[in-house]
């Protein structure tokens, strides 16, 4: 394996999502389906912080015009970022593998990737799951919150719905992976949500289907009635997706189902509650549950608060309003990072792996 990948794999392991190294050297094959040798040479002294064309170009013995048509093959793949700053140009950056360039792949993925993927996820990439800050977290289904409460801003997809000049949806690629090695469960594909500040976002793109924000809140709506968790990146502000989760094939969620991380998400605001009078014992609710949260006990519905990650999936199951969601006291809440930046800088001073 061309040392370049180990460089670069070690520069990604540098980003507080993680990109921890194995014994097996997986991830380096990861990297190997994605970026050629030539890219990875290059791609390798690139760090989290932006550099400009004239650095990069400079530091890797290649002419601006060599370099930049280099950059810009990654990023039209997804690999990395680029932006523009006032007197400098274009800049250019490492992503994370997740969340990252690995979503960015769901079209393009092999079973031969999703494989290796799966082997990097159990050997080592899991355990990432078990740092602080979560790298998500769970936004309630809207209609299960109380009318009559406050709720933050952040604990709405309607907020970040509505700040959007631009919706789109794409495959999801949890379950594209999980498909491809024969895993997969019965939830719908198509379902990650999108959005943009930026109007036409998403008009060019192979990969993303462009909505209306009625038509995303539709796709919101039909995860609720699939039985899916709203979670989105764990941070107040700068949120552009939503994914609707399973525990069946979502990364993040099966970190807490496959290896008992209560950290692999970050809990919503709020948990369940049951009017004991009220409950018929159907038992929907606990099909629904993807927390095992719910037991029945004599005949009426239980709600182990621990396990309870706020979700609100019950809530809309329950044909006898016997449920309902709970606001936590302010002593119990945890407000999530206020951006991208505040989370970084925590989760690289609480980084376990």
């Amino acid at each position: 394996m061309n040392p370049h990948y180990d460089t670069l794999a070690d520069e990604l392991n540098k980003i507080p999502n993680g990109f921890p190294r194995t014994e097996s050297g997986v991830e380096l094959k990861l990297l190997a389906k994605l970026f050629n040798e030539e890219d990875a040479a290059l791609a390798s002294t690139l760090t989290m912080e932006p550099k400009s064309l004239k650095e990069i170009a400079e530091q890797n013995s290649l002419t601006e015009p060599e370099a930049k048509q280099r950059l810009i093959g990654m990023v039209k793949r997804g690999l990395i970022d680029i932006n523009r700053e006032e007197g400098v140009g274009f800049v250019f950056h490492l992503i994370p593998m997740v969340v990252g360039f690995y979503e960015r792949q769901n079209a393009k993925i092999d079973k031969e990737f999703a494989e290796l993927f799966e082997q990097y996820y159990h050997e080592r990439f899991h355990k990432t799951m078990l740092s602080e800050p979560s790298v998500h977290r769970i936004i309630p289904m809207e209609k299960a919150i109380p009318v009559d409460i406050d709720v933050m801003p952040y604990e709405k997809a309607s907020t970040y719905l509505d700040q959007a000049q631009s919706w789109g949806v794409l495959d999801c690629i949890c379950r594209v992976q999980q498909n491809l090695i024969g895993k997969g469960c019965d939830h719908t594909v198509k379902n990650c949500l999108v959005f943009s500040p930026k109007p036409g976002a998403f008009t060019r793109s192979e990969e993303i289907e462009t909505l209306t924000k009625e038509q995303a809140l539709k796709v919101l709506a039909d995860a609720d009635r699939e039985g899916l968790v709203h979670s989105i990146n764990n941070a107040q502000t700068e949120v552009y997706y939503v994914c609707n989760c399973c525990t069946c094939s979502c990364g993040v969620l099966r970190g807490m189902v496959e290896y008992g991380s209560e950290n692999s998400i970050a809990r919503s605001d709020f948990y369940a509650r049951v009017e004991e009078d009220l409950c018929s014992g159907c038992e929907s609710c606990i099909e629904r549950c993807q927390f095992n949260a719910m037991a029945m006990v004599d005949g009426i519905c239980v709600v182990d608060r621990v396990a309870c990650y706020g979700c609100g999936l019950c809530i809309s199951a329950c044909e006898t309003d016997a449920l309902s969601l709970i606001q936590k006291s302010p002593e119990e809440m945890t407000p999530p990072p206020a951006d991208d930046a505040a989370w970084r800088e925590k989760r690289a001073a609480l980084r376990k792996d």
